[in-house]
């Protein structure tokens, strides 16, 4: 996709740098560091790991699971308000900065049933903030939605009896980046 952007005519060097920057981040940091999470989260609640096994038709709904699950604090996403709004007893003003934290709003009680509970039979998973909303929704959710589906269908698959092969709070998380994420999931 990127040669294409440079071989076409009226693409500027500056717009084809701020494309490709947005398809690396967006459309292939944020799924790596998905597979990383999602597969710590199966691999380290064995009895999820092994009703996928068993089912294969969970895969949809375990993919909705750990987008939903991972972090209830994620410093949020930074929006300014466009008008005067009142939120929780709190006015903000229009032009104020607001921080937008789709991990809290994905472990809100009155929309998930046991919200801190990695379930992947979960049936409101599905309706999870983690692409967003509205016209800030991500337009690539249903490439990364196929894309864990496979892999970790996959994954399941191929090696049933894979396990982490250290403990999950030896795993190191990855400072370098703005989406964070674990520098490595060892298995065995």
């Amino acid at each position: 996709m990127i040669s294409r952007l440079c071989g076409t005519e009226g693409i500027g060097d500056d717009e084809i740098a701020m494309l490709s920057m947005a398809l690396l981040f967006a459309g292939h940091e944020t799924t790596v560091v998905q597979l990383g999470l999602g597969a710590v989260l199966l691999l380290t609640h064995r009895e999820q790991w092994q009703a996928l096994r068993r089912d294969s038709a969970l895969i949809e709904g375990a993919v909705e699971e750990m987008l939903r699950a991972p972090g209830k604090a994620s410093g949020g996403i930074p929006r300014y308000a466009r008008t005067d709004l009142e939120i929780g007893g709190v006015t903000v003003r229009a032009g104020e900065l607001l921080m937008l934290d789709n991990g809290a709003a994905n472990h809100d009680l009155e929309a998930f049933r046991l919200p801190d509970r990695f379930d992947i039979s979960r049936v409101a998973a599905t309706s999870h903030l983690s692409f967003g909303h509205g016209a800030r929704y991500c337009i690539g959710a249903p490439l990364v939605r196929m894309e864990l589906q496979v892999a970790f269908a996959q994954l399941v698959r191929t090696f049933p009896n894979m396990r982490l092969a250290v403990d999950v709070g030896d795993l190191a998380v990855r400072r370098d980046t703005l989406t964070g994420g674990i520098t490595s999931v060892p298995v065995r």
